[in-house]
């Protein structure tokens, strides 16, 4: 059950992704598709309509923002993956207690429903499930919003590529309890 539970679930996620990648008509401006496909379908617009002598700036800034969606695109798969999983173990914690009521009759086979630590465990992943939403979450809004700033810069794409570099690499770092334990200090 839960095996088939899984297969589903990453297919639909999975055909949800390739499916916000294909919006591809003539239309950008459809509400099933996220920020970053968005984004990526207008600079390509405009890299189309570039004039002749603004063409290989418009194609060095199609290409910087192509390459922030690829790091859109997966932090919106993860997140979607670990927003589910973070909803499937919160409603494990939540109806926890309910299933040593449930399966009373049967404690031989399930005596290890009504553990503390297995309960504990499940809590914790719980915990880590929302954890890593969180984080996949903020990467992919921090990557649309360095799109945004990508397209609507007035700056030369030499320029815009170092402060775009700097920032995918602020992205790339993961976790970083030292700029919590910094603002922390700071207060």
């Amino acid at each position: 059950m839960l095996k088939k539970f899984i297969l589903a679930f990453l297919v639909l996620s999975s055909a949800f992704v390739l499916a916000d990648s294909k919006v591809k008509d003539e239309d950008i401006f459809t509400p099933n598709q996220t920020s970053a496909s968005l984004l990526v379908n207008y600079a390509e617009k405009l890299r189309q309509q570039a004039k002749p002598e603004n063409i290989a700036e418009a194609e060095k800034k199609y290409l910087l923002i192509y390459d922030i969606y690829i790091k859109a695109r997966s932090y919106a798969l993860l997140n979607k993956v670990f927003f589910w999983l973070s909803l499937v173990f919160g409603l494990a914690v939540l109806l926890w207690p309910s299933f040593s009521i449930i399966f009373k009759t049967n404690t031989s086979k399930w005596e290890w429903i009504k553990s503390a630590t297995v309960q504990t465990t499940v809590t914790g992943l719980a915990a880590l499930m929302f954890a890593f939403y969180s984080q996949y979450k903020d990467k992919q809004t921090y990557a649309e919003t360095l799109m945004r700033y990508a397209i609507y810069s007035e700056v030369s794409v030499s320029e815009l590529s170092i402060k775009v570099s700097e920032e995918l690499a602020k992205i790339d770092r993961g976790f970083s309890f030292n700029s919590i334990l910094t603002e922390k200090k700071h207060e």
